[in-house]
């Protein structure tokens, strides 16, 4: 190849995914952002002169989204204005009822977007081939990248599309076959492939100069570390340039605090006061510590209110041990009578005795009275 060339490599787009700790004012935000990132990366296509967009895999959430999903995809698609290469992955394989075959998808995807559907390289500019390894099913039977670059022979610029897990970066944990990474590096070393991009991990990660893992073009999880981008890549004749460029625009966070004292609930006031992006920021509260129940009360308050800006705010139900610590007086404040102060002696007798669900239930009733009073 004797002039550079710049593409975007992008991957998991995953359009059609649910989250089910987003009610449905957030969720429907949610799905029209992952479009939305799409819908930018033709604008990243446009600023950095990319001669075309591949795609390595996971299109789709599966293979029964809805209708309409496919449909805002194919609109979404429109606005990259350069062709698009995709890639099936374990989410949306070639199998029997893909969507990548229904009425829908062949009657509305835009001209300029093709879908690997074999490993035929594709010649998609002059001098520049792509090849690809589709999957066929969720479970294949062996290295799922193999197939697209195992019978090539040197003497063409070539890119490859594959989607897995690579056997270095899966930790022995992966339920399918990976992808062989000393392979990979062997075949670019003999000049098979001078790019391989990768799908499937959703953070952006870096494995050699010509081996990248794109990551999804918006956030899924917390657990991801670098999600939101898109790869723009130029080749040349000897050297290569990726660059991460950020597409995405909502974020997921883990915050850790620990409770005792107004201090801390005023501390974590705070830091949801200064988190830009509210309304398109979900976050999950990891909490150790005890309080007494008008700040326990106090602490639920802060919280509710702040589900209401955020797209959500949750407690990490298994790391969240933020404990009662009732105080008699605040409990005899609360001018209870009849069968509601039996009930709370009841209960101040089980959390004497060491039920910690007791000062639970003490710090709901000490909320609900404080509120009706």
């Amino acid at each position: 190849m004797e002039e550079s060339i710049t593409f975007l490599h992008s991957s998991d787009w995953q359009l059609g995914m649910m989250r089910r700790f987003l009610g449905p004012d957030g969720q429907a935000r949610w799905g029209q952002a992952r479009l939305d990132a799409v819908a930018r990366i033709g604008e990243v296509a446009v600023s950095t002169g990319a001669a075309f967009v591949v795609v390595t895999g996971d299109v789709f959430e599966h293979n029964q989204v809805e209708r309409q999903t496919i449909l805002r995809a194919c609109e979404a698609l429109k606005r990259i204005p350069v062709p698009v290469v995709l890639l099936p992955g374990n989410h949306d394989a070639l199998e029997p009822g893909s969507l990548w075959t229904s009425a829908q998808w062949q009657a509305h995807a835009p001209e300029h977007v093709t879908v690997l559907t074999d490993t035929k390289p594709l010649e998609i500019v002059p001098g520049v081939e792509i090849v690809g390894a589709p999957w066929r099913s969720r479970r294949p039977l062996s290295d799922p990248a193999a197939p697209g670059y195992a019978e090539l022979k040197p003497g063409k610029t070539r890119i490859l599309l594959a989607h897995g897990q690579l056997t270095s970066l899966s930790g022995g944990m992966s339920d399918v076959p990976t992808i062989d990474q000393a392979a990979l590096e062997a075949a670019v070393a003999d000049g098979r492939l001078q790019y391989v991009g990768l799908g499937d991990r959703h953070s952006t990660t870096r494995v050699t100069d010509r081996i990248w893992f794109s990551g999804t073009q918006e956030v899924t999880t917390p657990e991801e570390t670098d999600p939101g981008n898109v790869l723009a890549v130029t080749l040349g004749a000897d050297e290569i340039v990726v660059e991460a460029i950020r597409v995405g625009a909502w974020h997921m966070v883990d915050h850790r605090v620990e409770l005792f004292d107004e201090e801390s609930i005023q501390a974590l006031e705070d830091w949801f006061a200064e988190l830009p992006d509210k309304e398109r920021t979900y976050v999950r509260l990891a909490g150790d510590g005890s309080l007494p129940l008008p700040l326990l009360s106090r602490l639920d308050a802060i919280i509710d209110a702040q589900g209401e800006v955020f797209a959500c705010v949750e407690r990490w139900t298994k790391f969240w041990t933020v404990r009662p610590a009732p105080d008699a007086a605040d409990l005899d404040a609360l001018q209870l009578s009849g069968p509601a102060r039996a009930a709370m002696e009841e209960l101040r007798q089980a959390l004497a005795a060491g039920d910690e669900s007791a000062g639970v239930a003490l710090s709901l009733m000490h909320r609900l009275a404080r509120d009706a009073g």
